[in-house]
């Protein structure tokens, strides 16, 4: 496949990138209230928190497992999309694996940190630190690093490994300043910071709800780049 690059499909895979992420807070905050029978609390765009008193509860890690199993489920459906024939699907199967930042949970592994590593240290408490860090590094490798690879596989671009890089560690560069610092900032100076559904901010659903509508209207330069196929 060849990725037409430009603003317009910069900007639409950015939104993803932003519904994305906060569906994956939502897959959080949905088992969290399954688990607890009361909601959490998203703290700001990139936190959230179980319920006074789940933390007691025996199972209260699982929802912390859930965050990651939608990212993953869209990590791989997107690498047997590029794993088929069918070319016209590669386009997608890039946003969905780039999209739900792949590179990002790896990274974020490799310091010892995340999702994953958080829940083995909740099942393994008697272990050494360092091998349960040694071993959230080893699983999120796993679960990345081919779908990671077969994106390289299929850019028909020239200097593919350079996109695949850009696409890796671009949106982290975006989503810091102004996801997580401008509107984080923004969130904790009060501005729609009541509670609605799930115990999310108004501003994390009303920001969410713009991301989608441009990943709508961009949908076609979004998901319907050039299969070429790489020969």
């Amino acid at each position: 496949m060849k990725i037409k690059l430009s603003w317009q499909y910069f900007l639409a895979f950015m939104a993803f990138v932003f519904v994305a992420g906060q569906l994956h807070e939502l897959a959080h905050l949905i088992a969290a209230y399954v688990v607890c029978g009361h909601p959490g609390t998203q703290v700001d765009f990139n936190l959230w928190t179980l319920c006074d008193g789940c933390n007691l509860q025996p199972d209260s890690w699982l929802p912390t497992v859930f965050g990651p199993v939608f990212s993953y489920l869209l990590i791989w459906a997107g690498y047997f999309m590029l794993c088929s024939s069918n070319k016209e699907r590669w386009p997608v199967a890039f946003v969905l694996i780039m999209g739900n930042l792949a590179f990002a949970r790896l990274f974020t592994a490799s310091m010892g940190k995340g999702d994953e590593t958080t829940v083995l240290k909740v099942l393994f408490t008697e272990q050494p630190l360092w091998l349960i860090k040694l071993s959230g590094f080893v699983l999120v490798s796993a679960l990345t690093f081919p779908p990671l690879y077969m994106v390289y596989k299929r850019i028909a671009n020239k200097r593919g490994f350079l996109i695949t890089i850009v696409f890796c560690i671009a949106p982290l560069l975006i989503m810091m300043p102004y996801e997580f610092m401008l509107l984080g900032s923004v969130l904790k100076s009060g501005v729609l910071n009541q509670r609605w559904l799930l115990g999310v901010p108004a501003l994390v659903y009303l920001h969410t709800g713009l991301m989608a509508v441009i990943v709508i209207l961009f949908a076609k330069t979004l998901f319907q780049a050039s299969a070429k196929s790489i020969t």
